[in-house]
């Protein structure tokens, strides 16, 4: 298991991530569509907000639910897990595309999901303090990620969007351990019929 730290405002906050193999994937890209939004450095800048905090306080935050705000990580990735910062009151959805054409959904985020009643709430899929398990949803490939409001108060904000995965081509450790094993016998009984 990899430790991840996230900053929290002012508090680096540990987090335990349910695979070593996932990493922080950086969008090279974050657009934002359907009208006017403040504040888009923030949505995938690594700092999540104060849980409670103001909905306005190092957030994107908007009014409408016109507002579409996708992530371009470069190329496909297995997305694995997320870290999201929303404003409590307030119905989010994010989707997943491999080709920025096709989405499909990859959870839902309800007002009455997380722990906090008033400003900002942190949630993630992997396990943790703020581990919410509806949210979790299996891997996919995807190059790009998007969310979006559906319903609320009218008055939205995401803190931060971070996204957990790996590369599609990588190949884990043990089963690039697993092709070399025969390679690394070969030498030790190489190495053991030349004593003899």
């Amino acid at each position: 298991m990899n430790k991840l730290k996230m900053m929290i405002g002012t508090t680096v906050l540990s987090l335990v991530s349910i695979s070593a193999y996932s990493a922080t994937l950086l969008p090279v890209s974050v657009s934002g569509t359907g009208g006017s939004f403040y504040g888009l450095d923030h949505i995938s800048d690594g700092v999540v907000p104060n849980e409670f905090g103001d909905w306005r306080t190092n957030t994107t935050y908007w009014n409408g639910t016109d507002r579409i705000f996708t992530f371009d990580y470069g190329s496909l990735f297995n997305i694995d897990d997320v870290l999201i910062s929303v404003d409590n009151n307030d119905a989010y959805k994010v989707q997943w595309s491999a080709d920025n054409s096709h989405w499909n959904e990859l959870f839902q985020i309800t007002t009455n999901m997380g722990e906090v009643w008033n400003g900002m709430d942190t949630m993630t899929t992997f396990a943790g303090a703020e581990y919410i398990s509806a949210l979790n949803f299996s891997s996919v490939q995807a190059q790009y990620l998007r969310i979006f409001a559906t319903g609320g108060d009218n008055s939205y904000s995401v803190g931060e969007f971070t996204a957990y995965g790996s590369d599609v081509s990588a190949v884990p450790i043990p089963a690039a351990a697993l092709m070399f094993a025969p390679a690394l016998a070969g030498l030790f009984g190489f190495r053991r019929n030349a004593k003899i």
